[in-house]
Protein backbone atom coordinates (compact mmCIF):
# COMPACT_ATOMS: atom_id res chain seq x y z
CA UNK A 1 0.00 0.00 0.00
CA UNK A 2 1.43 3.51 -0.57
CA UNK A 3 0.08 6.98 1.05
CA UNK A 4 -2.77 8.02 -1.93
CA UNK A 5 -4.39 4.70 -1.80
CA UNK A 6 -4.60 4.71 2.21
CA UNK A 7 -6.11 8.23 1.56
CA UNK A 8 -8.27 6.81 -0.94
CA UNK A 9 -9.17 3.86 1.07
CA UNK A 10 -10.16 6.33 4.16
CA UNK A 11 -12.25 9.01 2.03
CA UNK A 12 -14.76 6.46 0.55
CA UNK A 13 -14.54 3.52 2.41
CA UNK A 14 -18.30 2.63 3.56
CA UNK A 15 -17.19 0.87 6.52
CA UNK A 16 -14.89 0.60 9.31
CA UNK A 17 -14.42 -3.06 8.19
CA UNK A 18 -13.52 -2.54 4.66
CA UNK A 19 -10.62 -0.18 6.24
CA UNK A 20 -9.89 -2.63 8.85
CA UNK A 21 -9.13 -5.23 5.84
CA UNK A 22 -6.51 -3.54 5.19
CA UNK A 23 -4.86 -3.47 8.51
CA UNK A 24 -1.86 -5.51 8.15
CA UNK A 25 -0.74 -2.93 4.59
CA UNK A 26 -2.01 0.42 6.71
CA UNK A 27 0.32 -1.19 9.59
CA UNK A 28 3.06 -1.36 7.38
CA UNK A 29 2.95 1.76 5.75
CA UNK A 30 2.83 3.67 8.90
CA UNK A 31 4.03 1.51 11.76
CA UNK A 32 3.22 4.08 14.22
CA UNK A 33 -0.41 2.90 14.20
CA UNK A 34 0.03 -0.83 15.20
CA UNK A 35 0.22 0.70 18.99
CA UNK A 36 -3.58 1.29 18.67
CA UNK A 37 -4.79 -2.21 17.18
CA UNK A 38 -6.62 -3.84 19.70
CA UNK A 39 -6.11 -1.61 22.08
CA UNK A 40 -8.68 -1.59 25.31
CA UNK A 41 -9.60 1.90 26.10
CA UNK A 42 -11.43 1.28 29.03
CA UNK A 43 -13.42 3.87 29.20
CA UNK A 44 -17.35 4.39 29.90
CA UNK A 45 -17.76 6.76 27.04
CA UNK A 46 -16.30 4.09 24.33
CA UNK A 47 -17.56 0.53 22.73
CA UNK A 48 -14.74 0.43 21.07
CA UNK A 49 -11.38 -0.34 20.99
CA UNK A 50 -9.03 2.63 19.86
CA UNK A 51 -8.45 1.09 16.34
CA UNK A 52 -11.86 0.03 15.37
CA UNK A 53 -12.80 3.71 17.35
CA UNK A 54 -10.80 5.53 15.05
CA UNK A 55 -11.74 3.93 11.84
CA UNK A 56 -15.49 4.22 12.67
CA UNK A 57 -14.16 8.60 13.18
CA UNK A 58 -12.72 8.28 9.10
CA UNK A 59 -16.22 6.25 7.54
CA UNK A 60 -18.48 9.24 10.16
CA UNK A 61 -16.99 12.27 8.20
CA UNK A 62 -18.77 13.15 5.05
CA UNK A 63 -17.30 10.74 2.11
CA UNK A 64 -15.50 11.77 -0.94
CA UNK A 65 -14.32 15.76 0.69
CA UNK A 66 -11.35 17.21 -0.93
CA UNK A 67 -9.05 17.76 2.24
CA UNK A 68 -7.36 14.56 2.45
CA UNK A 69 -5.71 15.80 5.96
CA UNK A 70 -9.18 15.34 7.76
CA UNK A 71 -9.23 11.82 6.87
CA UNK A 72 -5.66 11.29 7.74
CA UNK A 73 -6.52 13.28 10.98
CA UNK A 74 -9.24 11.20 11.88
CA UNK A 75 -7.09 8.06 11.37
CA UNK A 76 -4.54 9.34 13.67
CA UNK A 77 -6.64 11.78 16.32
CA UNK A 78 -5.93 9.38 19.40
CA UNK A 79 -2.59 7.98 18.82
CA UNK A 80 -1.29 9.06 21.82
CA UNK A 81 -3.65 7.79 23.67
CA UNK A 82 -1.54 4.79 25.25
CA UNK A 83 1.08 7.38 26.08
CA UNK A 84 -1.62 9.39 27.82
CA UNK A 85 -3.26 7.17 29.76
CA UNK A 86 -3.69 7.05 33.46
CA UNK A 87 -6.56 6.71 36.45
CA UNK A 88 -8.49 8.92 37.96
CA UNK A 89 -7.57 10.45 41.84
CA UNK A 90 -11.60 9.34 42.51
CA UNK A 91 -11.39 6.20 43.95
CA UNK A 92 -14.99 5.41 42.32
CA UNK A 93 -14.21 6.12 39.18
CA UNK A 94 -13.29 2.85 37.23
CA UNK A 95 -12.49 4.39 34.44
CA UNK A 96 -8.85 4.99 32.21
CA UNK A 97 -8.45 8.46 31.40
CA UNK A 98 -6.42 10.42 28.73
CA UNK A 99 -5.38 13.76 29.97
CA UNK A 100 -3.48 15.57 27.09
CA UNK A 101 -3.69 13.08 24.48
CA UNK A 102 -4.30 15.96 21.92
CA UNK A 103 -1.28 17.38 22.00
CA UNK A 104 0.51 13.83 22.41
CA UNK A 105 -1.16 12.08 18.95
CA UNK A 106 0.03 15.98 17.40
CA UNK A 107 3.26 15.65 18.63
CA UNK A 108 3.33 11.55 17.28
CA UNK A 109 2.48 12.53 14.18
CA UNK A 110 4.95 15.78 13.44
CA UNK A 111 7.76 13.47 15.19
CA UNK A 112 7.45 10.28 13.85
CA UNK A 113 4.50 9.37 10.75
CA UNK A 114 5.77 12.85 8.55
CA UNK A 115 9.50 12.27 8.92
CA UNK A 116 8.66 7.91 8.85
CA UNK A 117 6.54 8.90 5.55
CA UNK A 118 8.93 11.54 4.17
CA UNK A 119 11.74 8.68 4.95
CA UNK A 120 9.86 6.02 2.47
CA UNK A 121 8.88 9.04 -0.46
CA UNK A 122 5.94 10.10 0.25
CA UNK A 123 5.99 14.14 1.28
CA UNK A 124 3.09 15.80 2.25
CA UNK A 125 3.24 19.53 1.34
CA UNK A 126 4.10 22.45 4.27
CA UNK A 127 0.65 23.58 4.11
CA UNK A 128 -1.11 20.27 4.11
CA UNK A 129 0.79 19.33 7.32
CA UNK A 130 -0.15 22.58 8.88
CA UNK A 131 -3.58 21.32 8.50
CA UNK A 132 -3.25 18.19 10.10
CA UNK A 133 -1.55 19.07 12.82
CA UNK A 134 -4.34 21.59 13.64
CA UNK A 135 -6.72 18.81 12.87
CA UNK A 136 -5.49 16.09 15.13
CA UNK A 137 -4.22 18.75 17.68
CA UNK A 138 -7.78 20.33 18.37
CA UNK A 139 -9.89 17.68 17.55
CA UNK A 140 -10.98 17.40 21.31
CA UNK A 141 -10.92 20.93 21.70
CA UNK A 142 -14.10 22.20 24.02
CA UNK A 143 -16.17 24.66 22.04
CA UNK A 144 -19.67 26.58 22.33
CA UNK A 145 -21.39 28.77 20.18
CA UNK A 146 -19.79 31.98 21.66
CA UNK A 147 -17.86 34.26 20.09
CA UNK A 148 -15.31 34.19 22.80
CA UNK A 149 -14.65 30.78 22.53
CA UNK A 150 -13.89 30.77 19.46
CA UNK A 151 -11.53 33.37 18.78
CA UNK A 152 -8.14 30.71 19.56
CA UNK A 153 -9.59 28.99 15.75
CA UNK A 154 -9.93 32.40 14.57
CA UNK A 155 -6.34 33.24 15.34
CA UNK A 156 -5.39 30.48 13.73
CA UNK A 157 -7.51 28.86 10.58
CA UNK A 158 -9.60 29.70 8.16
CA UNK A 159 -13.20 29.22 8.17
CA UNK A 160 -12.92 26.12 5.88
CA UNK A 161 -10.42 24.76 8.19
CA UNK A 162 -12.55 25.21 11.69
CA UNK A 163 -15.38 23.42 9.99
CA UNK A 164 -13.66 20.47 9.01
CA UNK A 165 -12.35 20.49 12.30
CA UNK A 166 -15.97 21.11 13.43
CA UNK A 167 -16.69 17.89 11.27
CA UNK A 168 -13.95 15.68 12.66
CA UNK A 169 -15.28 16.81 16.05
CA UNK A 170 -18.75 15.47 14.79
CA UNK A 171 -17.42 12.29 13.58
CA UNK A 172 -15.56 11.69 16.60
CA UNK A 173 -18.51 12.11 18.64
CA UNK A 174 -20.53 9.73 17.04
CA UNK A 175 -18.11 7.21 17.64
CA UNK A 176 -18.84 7.16 21.42
CA UNK A 177 -21.72 5.80 23.52
CA UNK A 178 -24.44 8.65 23.20
CA UNK A 179 -24.18 10.36 26.58
CA UNK A 180 -25.94 13.09 26.74
CA UNK A 181 -22.30 15.26 26.81
CA UNK A 182 -21.74 13.43 23.77
CA UNK A 183 -25.05 13.94 21.99
CA UNK A 184 -24.55 18.02 23.13
CA UNK A 185 -21.20 18.31 21.50
CA UNK A 186 -23.25 16.57 18.13
CA UNK A 187 -25.32 19.53 18.68
CA UNK A 188 -22.46 22.03 18.99
CA UNK A 189 -19.79 20.97 16.42
CA UNK A 190 -22.64 20.34 13.75
CA UNK A 191 -23.81 23.76 13.98
CA UNK A 192 -20.38 25.11 14.30
CA UNK A 193 -19.61 23.65 11.01
CA UNK A 194 -22.70 25.08 8.96
CA UNK A 195 -24.33 29.00 9.17
CA UNK A 196 -23.46 29.26 12.73
CA UNK A 197 -19.87 29.09 12.81
CA UNK A 198 -19.65 31.01 9.56
CA UNK A 199 -21.59 33.99 10.90
CA UNK A 200 -19.14 34.01 14.14
CA UNK A 201 -16.37 33.91 11.70
CA UNK A 202 -17.60 37.07 10.18
CA UNK A 203 -18.65 38.71 12.81
CA UNK A 204 -14.67 38.24 13.86
CA UNK A 205 -14.01 39.65 10.67
CA UNK A 206 -15.34 42.85 11.14
CA UNK A 207 -14.56 43.20 14.53
CA UNK A 208 -11.14 42.69 13.62
CA UNK A 209 -12.17 45.31 10.54
CA UNK A 210 -13.42 47.67 12.94
CA UNK A 211 -10.27 47.77 15.21
CA UNK A 212 -8.17 48.46 12.17
CA UNK A 213 -9.75 51.45 11.29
Amino acid sequence: MVLNELVDLLKNADSAEEIDAKRVEIGELIPAVKGMFDYDQQNGAHQYDLWVHSLNVVVNLPRGMEDDMLYLAALFHDIGKPDSRCRSNRPDDTNMHYYGHPKKSMQIVDSVIIPDLDRKGFEISGMDVKRLLYYVEYHDDHVSKKLKHLNRHMKLASFEEFRNLMLLQVADAKAHIQLPIIAERVEICSALAGEVGEDLYRQYREEQMRVRN
